[in-house]
């Protein structure tokens, strides 16, 4: 029993030797762990834990990530965008038409009618046997959805346009009108339109205030081809603070070419205004001055005077006709000059609006301080200038 307690101290004190170096170190050869792996079969492994788990872990392939969805092309895109207006998609319509994300269906007939050119496109398309089958008209670029409801509208309702038409709402008109080809209809929707923007310098000069919706109607002018309106929407951006380009949108630019214009226009409005209204031109002085009254001897008479009082005769009569013939001294006409154009405020509001302006001159009640000739032909050289203006601003539009 001695000899066996033995063995089984050195059996346990051989294991301790053996398991003693596998609690120092964590990596050993797998030969030890299971005799029957071969050295041949064992894979060379880094000594350091942490570096050989880092290699590890780069070694080890990457799970595969979640496959994503797919993104939508843009055909898709456009199909989900695209939406049936709610009142012009009408049953039995036959012709569609994508505006901006919309789809109208309207009648073939009703298109074929007003436009000639909208007639020959659709003349060989939609048709099978004695029935139109529906068909697509590609109308972009040349339409916005906006303008075609309003026209759509419009003729759905006539009447509720019979007494006037906005216009923002006749602009609109005109966009769609002049997109579809519908001549007729945009001939007279245009010259309702030119009937609220005169071209006439005496309708012009009527309206002392500037059209607000100017650069509207300048832009809409370029791309319609209305010559009729430029020059009015032109002079009016003109004569705006900041040509009316502060509260501009993205579809109401003024081309590079056409801002150049307005500011020629405005320089030279600005010129010919300090020219006419600065002071008054010396050539409209009459030669036969007369003095100024006195101050102190005005309205004053001495005793002698007073009692003596003999009638006007027809020489008197004669002389205080050719005295109201002639002009005061250059003196007098400055302060009554000063008195009539600066401090009534006319010098400062037309600046930039010669036509109106000299209009304003025009309008004055000039007092005695210029003889009547002398008046009549400051204001008859006042309206040449006002046609020589109006001559200058077309010059200016079109120019290259």
């Amino acid at each position: 029993m001695a000899q066996q307690g033995s063995e089984n101290i050195a059996d346990s004190q051989t294991v301790n030797q053996i398991q003693k170096p596998r609690r120092q170190s964590l990596v050993y050869p797998l030969r030890w762990i299971s005799p029957e792996i071969s050295d041949e079969d064992v894979p060379a492994i880094s000594s350091i834990p942490v570096k050989n788990a880092r290699r590890k872990r780069q070694s080890s392939p990457k799970p595969e990530p979640a496959k994503k969805k797919a993104k939508p092309t843009r055909a898709e895109n456009l199909v989900e965008e695209v939406r049936k207006h709610e009142r012009f998609w009408l049953a039995d319509g036959n012709v569609v038409i994508e505006l901006d994300g919309i789809h109208f269906r309207v009648h073939q007939s009703w298109l074929a009618q007003h436009s000639r050119r909208i007639a020959a496109s659709l003349s060989d398309k939609g048709k099978s046997g004695d029935k139109f089958e529906q068909t697509k008209l590609n109308l972009r670029g040349k339409l916005k959805a906006i303008d075609f409801e309003t026209l759509l509208l419009f003729y759905d309702n006539p009447g509720d346009y019979r007494h006037a038409i906005e216009p923002r709402t006749l602009m609109s008109l005109i966009r769609a009108a002049t997109g579809l080809g519908f001549d007729s209809d945009r001939a007279w929707l245009v010259k309702e339109l030119e009937a609220l923007w005169p071209s006439s310098l005496e309708e012009l000069t009527a309206n002392p205030e500037p059209y607000l919706d100017a650069l509207e109607v300048a832009v809409l002018a370029r791309t319609c081809n209305i010559d009729g309106l430029l020059k009015p929407a032109f002079y009016n951006m003109a004569r705006m603070p900041g040509f009316g380009l502060n509260k501009i949108k993205e579809s109401e630019q003024i081309g590079p070419v056409d801002m150049l214009r307005l500011i020629r226009i405005r320089e030279y409005s600005s010129d010919i205004w300090i020219q006419a209204a600065a002071h008054e031109d010396p050539a409209f002085v009459c030669r036969n001055l007369r003095d100024a009254p006195s101050s102190d001897s005005e309205g004053m008479s001495t005793p002698k005077q007073a009692d003596e009082k003999p009638a006007l005769g027809f020489i008197d009569i004669i002389a205080s006709a050719s005295a109201a013939s002639t002009c005061l001294s250059v003196t007098a006409r400055r302060e009554a000059w000063a008195r009539l154009v600066y401090d009534s405020g006319i010098f400062t509001r037309y600046r930039y609006d010669p036509l109106r302006g000299l209009a304003a001159l025009i309008n004055i009640e000039w007092t005695n301080d210029w003889c009547k000739d002398c008046k009549e032909k400051r204001k008859a050289d006042w309206h040449t200038m006002q046609r020589s203006i109006w001559e200058k601003v077309g010059e200016y539009l079109r120019e290259d």
